[in-house]
């Protein structure tokens, strides 16, 4: 119904906790429609809770409650005390329309009954049927009527204003119920309005991070616009690139040619503008975010909604504690005025039957005492039932003032809610605008940073150059050196055949050369590949090796070593091969002078290739391929070097000679080394002897933990800031033990102590006192006093 109420256009739902507005299918889930019903539950329960029924369950709880012992109360929870850990959820509608700046004010609460209609007449007859009998015309019999009608009459008033009581209970129970649910509506409100401030923050953290890295950077660059042109006009092109542009009709003496100067400076001028456009619109966006607040900005207006609801939690109390009150005493003296009416009634109808039946006529006079008696104990019950109504009313207007004040104050809280949302929504929307703007700039800073890295881009360029052209030489050095293998190879082959031909083979019947291999005395084809030429190397200009020639020098020498090495072994290989076949030779010479002259030709090929094993000789190219590779795989780790950051080879050669001048330092940390390692050998055969001499005393060495009463090993560590030596505990992961020397004589190699004391300190500035081991300003260290057991 109230969603009919709100026009859909016009309506914000809020489903939680968390509090986000739903999507339709959200609300369509069964596991949200069964959390949305153990909300509503745990809504009746808080507010059913310490309530009482109508005057018919108050009637029947006094009823048995005089029959059985009075039991406690339970404690009443509090109407706002729900938390999420049952799981429950609740969903709430407001209007956009009541959330608008011209919006009415709400209007006032008004609860009711407000005034109550008390009978002055008792309504209908009176039920001693004493209308026109000749008893009724008796004086006394007349005095019974008026005192039964009197008594009706407070029946009357007692019932209205019992019943006026259970109205206003009921009433008071409804509005404090409604003033529980506004304030959990504004409860959701605040909590939505919460996640949009912390979602603006992460933005604003991401964005002033992403904004400021960029934009230092892009400051930086114009900054040094003008210094950068100045150095790129004192680096010199290199000769041969002057020369080409000379060829080409243009002059070019130094890097700064390159660059469309005049073009270039109006560009960094428009990115100067919308920089500083840039700075002044991030300005104004963190100016609106500081605007929007912080937790601690809002911390009144939390305490104020605390406040409000302790006034809601109060309230019901009351309402629970003063009005249920004043029902059930309104609802108790009605209970009496029904009994004295019955009692009345009763004692007037006995005597007027025991006079007219019995004829006792002193009966009727005897009436009079019982019925004075309760109508002077019932007198004060109907004004005391006006007075608490009364009391009541007063305490049902100011309910009702409270639900005045909280609407006014619900439609300002959701008003400040409502602009804080939409302010939020408003900044966010400038970041999405400042960060394509940022977007755009980067863009247009690309030209400029084109110029800010020129520097480094031509000398990458230059190796560039350098490694093309290695490889163009490798590519062509190898490929040479392949074709004369394979004609060393062809060569080689020639010659096996012929040796076969002219001996076994010539063996051999017809049908091996005709049948089974047709090409058996064919020479083998000529292969004569042609390698496409590198028309690329006829555009790459030579700029010569300069520093990098000396590396591959350099390199080359070790290579070179290591390849002359490798040659020596080689031809220690090839006479230990022409050896054997010399002495295979001479061995097969008194055979071989027995043969005919077809023998001696195929002994005479045989000498001209020198070795049947040896089928190929290394081609006479190959080293200088081998060079030229190799000066192609250092331009590319040349390359590679610098373009990590890196030095020129030259400077890590200088490097190393420097790293082994301190060789020498090296070795004495080494020698000092060795000499720990032999005192702590001593000082662990002292432990053992101090074992041995006193085991009760003795013992194991602490090293992960220093508490007073453990032993520990102390070690010289040099010397301290007053030429006495210091001592530090060995240790486990606990550093910064040092012994205390007040009590140490001498200057012994170790010492071996029980704790007694230890003091917890803090370095201060190094070279003072309060730092006498050279420690980090705010290290904690301690200082232990030991009981010497051995040094």
């Amino acid at each position: 119904h109230l969603a009919a109420a709100v026009p859909s256009n016009d309506q914000i739902l809020l489903l939680g906790p968390p509090y986000k507005v739903p999507k339709d299918n959200t609300l369509q889930s069964l596991e949200i429609l069964s959390s949305l019903r153990l909300g509503d539950k745990e809504d009746e329960e808080s507010m059913n809770n310490g309530g009482g029924g109508g005057r018919n369950s108050q009637e029947s709880s006094n009823d048995a409650s005089s029959q059985q012992p009075q039991t406690t109360q339970p404690q009443q929870r509090r109407i706002l005390s729900t938390t999420e850990r049952s799981g429950a959820r609740r969903l709430f509608l407001f209007s956009k329309q009541a959330l608008s700046e011209n919006a009415p004010d709400p209007p006032p609460c008004i609860l009711g009954p407000m005034d109550v209609m008390l009978p002055s007449e008792p309504p209908g007859s009176s039920p001693l049927n004493m209308t026109q009998s000749a008893v009724a015309s008796q004086p006394l019999h007349q005095a019974l009527a008026a005192y039964e009608r009197q008594f009706m009459l407070y029946l009357c008033q007692g019932r209205v204003l019992a019943d006026a009581a259970d109205l206003r209970l009921q009433a008071c129970k409804q509005c404090v119920q409604e003033q529980a649910v506004m304030a959990r509506a504004l409860r959701a409100a605040v909590s939505n309005l919460s996640d949009h401030f912390n979602g603006a923050a992460r933005t604003r953290s991401e964005f002033t991070s992403l904004f400021q890295t960029k934009t230092s950077s892009h400051a930086m660059i114009l900054q040094r616009f003008e210094s950068t042109l100045a150095s790129l006009g004192s680096i010199p092109l290199h000769p041969s690139l002057v020369a080409i542009a000379r060829g080409s009709g243009r002059i070019m003496e130094s890097l700064l040619d390159t660059v469309p100067v005049e073009r270039e400076r109006a560009w960094a001028q428009q990115c100067q503008t919308s920089h500083e456009r840039l700075l002044t619109l991030f300005a104004e966006l963190d100016t609106a975010f500081g605007n929007l607040g912080t937790p601690a900005s809002r911390e009144e207006e939390t305490r104020q909604d605390l406040v409000a609801e302790d006034g809601i939690q109060q309230l019901s109390e009351e309402v629970q504690g003063d009005v249920q009150g004043i029902r059930d005493r309104q609802a108790q003296r009605l209970q009496r005025l029904t009994a004295d009416h019955g009692k009345v009634l009763k004692i007037i109808m006995d005597a007027i039957n025991a006079e007219v039946e019995e004829g006792k006529e002193d009966e009727v006079q005897k009436a009079f005492t019982p019925l004075r008696q309760i109508s002077n104990d019932a007198k004060d019950i109907v004004p005391d039932m006006v007075t608490d109504d009364k009391l009541m009313k007063e305490l049902m207007k100011k309910v009702a003032d409270s639900k005045t004040e909280a609407m006014k104050r619900m439609k300002v809280r959701l008003r400040e809610v409502s602009v804080a949302q939409s302010s939020i929504q408003r900044v966010l929307s400038s970041v999405g605008v400042l960060k394509a703007a940022l977007t755009q700039q980067c863009d247009n800073m690309v030209h400029l940073e084109h110029v800010a890295e020129l520097a480094t881009s031509y000398r990458d360029f230059l190796s560039e150059l350098r490694r093309r052209r290695a490889y163009g030489q490798a590519v062509t050095s190898n490929s040479a050196a392949m074709m004369e293998r394979l004609a060393v190879m062809r060569s080689d082959e020639v010659k096996a055949r012929e040796k076969f031909l002219r001996g076994p083979g010539r063996h051999l019947m017809p049908p091996f050369f005709e049948i089974f291999v047709p090409t058996l005395a064919t020479p083998p084809p000529l292969f004569t590949p042609q390698m496409p030429a590198l028309a690329e190397l006829d555009t790459i200009p030579d700029i010569g090796a300069e520093d990098i020639e000396d590396a591959v020098m350099h390199g080359a020498t070790d290579v070179s070593s290591a390849s002359s090495l490798t040659a020596e072994s080689h031809q220690v290989h090839q006479e230990k091969i022409s050896s054997s076949g010399a002495t295979a030779t001479e061995d097969a010479l008194p055979s071989a002078s027995a043969d005919n002259q077809h023998d001696q030709l195929i002994v005479s090929a045989e000498e001209n290739m020198g070795n049947d094993d040896v089928i190929m000789d290394p081609a006479a190219g190959t080293d200088e391929a081998e060079r030229k590779t190799l000066a192609y795989e250092n331009a590319i780790l040349r390359q590679t070097l610098e373009r990590l950051g890196g030095k020129a080879p030259r400077a890590y050669i200088e490097e190393a000679r420097a790293k082994d001048a301190a060789s020498d330092e090296v070795a004495a940390l080494k020698k000092e080394l060795e000499l720990f390692k032999t005192r702590a050998k001593t000082a662990e055969g002292a432990l053992v002897e101090a074992k041995k001499e006193d085991p009760k005393q003795s013992d194991k060495i602490s090293h992960s933990s220093f508490e007073i009463g453990d032993v520990g090993l102390f070690m010289p560590t040099g010397r301290g800031s007053g030429g006495k030596r210091t001592y530090l505990a060995f240790h486990t992961n606990c550093p910064h033990r040092y012994l205390s020397t007040d009590n140490i004589k001498g200057s012994p190699d170790f010492v071996l102590g029980r704790i007694i004391y230890q003091e917890e300190l803090i370095a201060g500035e190094i070279g003072t006192a309060a730092n006498p081991y050279g420690l980090h300003v705010g290290t904690k260290f301690w200082v232990l006093t030991v009981e010497v057991l051995k040094s």
